[in-house]
């Protein structure tokens, strides 16, 4: 793969895209990667209390909505090439909330639980991060890390948002008053949204002239980028991220409340976590368009890896805010890095389909995280196993994206 130097004005880039990144960033808070995520946890204490389910029981039903991005991220993929990134998802967003109203009628049994989580996986591939940063890596070639970097801060916006509307949807109805809320949120708010401000084909019409809307389009096909070895470096460090922040995010409210903070300074903290997230997209997006982006990244997991450690000891709101915004920082930057990284090593040409499959380490990470998080609780009693080995895993992935070497360009 061999890019040329584009002369695209990034100003122009923004003028014409603008919007598709604002969407992006609202649409992407009800999206079956964040928000089955970010309300497992204030739902976690109200599900023990109605049906005495285990903590680890519970997080389990990540495993089945975000472990089952294994195959809705090639789903999401092929999607895409069958019918188009509009379809796609306004498609996902009506099947994601309809499998989150779904689960106002469970009865009791763990298995309906799994069940229509499993279902915001699947039914709600069409919504999930394939498409949306197909959209924009698609728009944006001078300025595309902070493109993703703003765009995908929808991700940080969800820890917001998502943990809100539940706890409006908890004190209107207990927790099916949550999972309705949650679904109306997708299908009232957001479809909406999608309706109205997406386009209907790819690429912006005044730009299909423009020699160098072509050459970004240029790269590996998906057999060379999985026989290469950067396409599993990027995966490996993506696992291993997403194992470490993917058990924290669903576990944090109940460790805090464990740690003697009350359930509202818990979910203040958890704002203080998605404000992070959405920092941590921006600043690591306009880095990555100035600096070698692996050590861009370095420099945020390796303090985050020190966290760990930090929100193992006693301290106060403060402390513990801090700690979490410092592991928020690195949520906020794995989203929009794999996604630059893909399309910098990559190429775009098929950029759809290796991101469908760079998708899988995702969904690996996040999905057998959450219930090792809680088994490991359930087992002694603390997190203290898992942040630990997080630490090592956030250095691991730092480690494999420094080996990724040069960029294809200056090679």
């Amino acid at each position: 793969m061999t890019p040329v130097s584009m002369p695209a004005s990034a100003r122009g880039e923004w003028g014409r895209n603008w919007p598709l990144v604002i969407l992006t960033a609202l649409a992407l808070t009800s999206s079956p990667a964040t928000l089955p995520v970010y309300s497992i946890g204030v739902l976690t204490e109200p599900l023990q209390a109605e049906f005495g389910w285990s903590r680890a029981t519970i997080q389990a039903a990540i495993t089945f909505s975000t472990g089952l991005g294994l195959f809705g991220g090639p789903l999401g993929g092929w999607m895409i090439e069958r019918f188009g990134v509009r379809k796609s998802i306004l498609g996902g967003i009506v099947g994601l909330s309809a499998s989150v109203l779904a689960c106002a009628a469970m009865t009791g049994s763990a298995w309906q639980l799994y069940l229509f989580y499993a279902a915001m996986a699947l039914l709600g591939a069409g919504a999930g991060a394939v498409s949306w940063t197909f959209l924009i890596a698609d728009r944006f070639i001078r300025s595309r890390g902070l493109a993703l970097g703003v765009a995908l801060s929808g991700t940080g916006l969800a820890a917001v948002v998502a943990p809100r509307v539940a706890t409006a949807g908890l004190a209107w109805g207990g927790w099916q008053g949550a999972y309705l809320f949650l679904a109306g949120y997708g299908v009232l708010m957001i479809l909406p949204l999608c309706l109205l401000g997406l386009p209907r084909r790819r690429g912006q019409p005044e730009a299909q002239n423009l020699p160098e809307v072509a050459a970004p389009r240029l790269g590996l096909t998906l057999g060379e980028a999985v026989r290469g070895y950067r396409f599993w470096l990027i995966g490996v460090a993506t696992f291993c991220i997403y194992v470490a922040v993917g058990g924290l995010i669903p576990n944090m409210v109940p460790a805090l409340t464990d740690s003697g903070l009350s359930q509202s300074e818990a979910v203040s903290i958890m704002g203080f976590f998605g404000l992070s997230i959405i920092a941590g997209r921006i600043l690591v997006g306009f880095l990555v368009d100035i600096y070698w982006a692996p050590l861009v990244a370095a420099a945020v997991l390796i303090p985050a890896a020190i966290a760990c450690f930090m929100i193992q000891q006693p301290m106060g709101f403060l402390a513990y805010a801090t700690a979490a915004m410092v592991i928020g920082m690195a949520t906020g930057m794995e989203f929009d890095m794999l996604g630059f990284l893909a399309a910098r090593y990559l190429g775009l040409a098929y950029f759809a389909r290796i991101y469908g499959r760079l998708y899988i380490f995702v969904a690996l990470g996040a999905g057998l995280a959450p219930p090792a998080f809680g088994f490991a609780y359930d087992t002694f009693g603390n997190y203290a196993w898992p942040l630990t080995i997080s630490a090592g895993l956030l250095v691991l992935g730092a480690t494999c994206f420094l080996a990724l070497g040069r960029y294809p360009t200056e090679e």
